[in-house]
């Protein structure tokens, strides 16, 4: 009779064993299966596509400041208001000295955050996939379970480390730069000037427009900027197409 329980209970843990194999497998097949589907759905978005992602220079992706601009006469003499005050218009200007009209630089950093996510679902995915994938090789026996886990994530993350790295430091860029926008378009019309002259400037949502080195720059010279096509289209020279 006893060893007729033991026996029972021996091929009851054997099944416990197995489901929980076939489970973890199961799980990552479906894993699997879903991240190829992704991958599929992916091929047919420009801006999310690999090769987009993969060309990503990240050095070149433009952070945004608002700066005042001083508006001079064509012999370098300001140009003052009624009240004797200088002219100046606030306009979006990146590092790299380029100026955007507002709905620009908000469809430029809609791109790019769609590209930055994609890393993002790329790298954790693989990692997800990799861990799987060591769990499943383990057999869920014990601390062979956490190592084979382990191993699958790092290989699912190690070619991806400088990508991890810059994704998170845009995605919190992007962050800033959208709440930028959204204080900028209070206060401001397309050409850079104030659309209330009542609005205190010095403190919009955080941001102050009157703090910075200001530039000094022609009327005409800006006036034809501001009519140009770089001036009213997005920058996508941060990643090749």
């Amino acid at each position: 009779m006893k060893h007729l329980l033991f026996k029972s209970l021996a091929i009851c843990a054997m099944m416990l064993i197995g489901a929980n194999h076939v489970s973890a497998q199961s799980f990552l097949n479906k894993s699997k299966k879903a991240l190829s589907s992704e991958s599929t759905k992916d091929k047919t978005d420009p801006v999310e596509n690999d090769t987009v992602v993969k060309a990503l220079k990240w050095d070149k992706i433009p952070v945004y400041t608002a700066k005042k601009i001083v508006l001079t006469k064509s012999d370098g003499t300001p140009m003052l208001n009624e009240d004797g005050t200088p002219v100046t218009r606030v306009l979006l200007v990146d590092q790299f000295g380029n100026k955007r009209s507002y709905e620009a630089v908000q469809a430029q950093y809609e791109a790019i955050e769609k590209a930055v996510n994609r890393i993002v679902l790329k790298v954790g995915s693989g990692a997800a996939v990799g861990a799987l994938s060591g769990l499943a090789l383990s057999k869920g026996k014990g601390k062979g379970a956490a190592v084979g886990a382990a191993a699958g994530a790092a290989a699912g993350l190690a070619l991806s480390a400088k990508d991890i790295k810059e994704a998170k430091a845009q995605k919190k860029s992007i962050k800033q730069q959208k709440q930028l926008l959204e204080a900028y378009q209070k206060c401001f019309t397309a050409e850079g000037t104030p659309i209330d002259a009542s609005v205190d400037l010095s403190n919009v949502d955080g941001f102050d427009f009157t703090a910075g080195e200001s530039v000094s720059e022609t009327a005409e010279a800006l006036k034809a900027e501001l009519a140009s096509e770089a001036f009213n289209s997005s920058d996508d020279s941060a990643w090749s197409l």
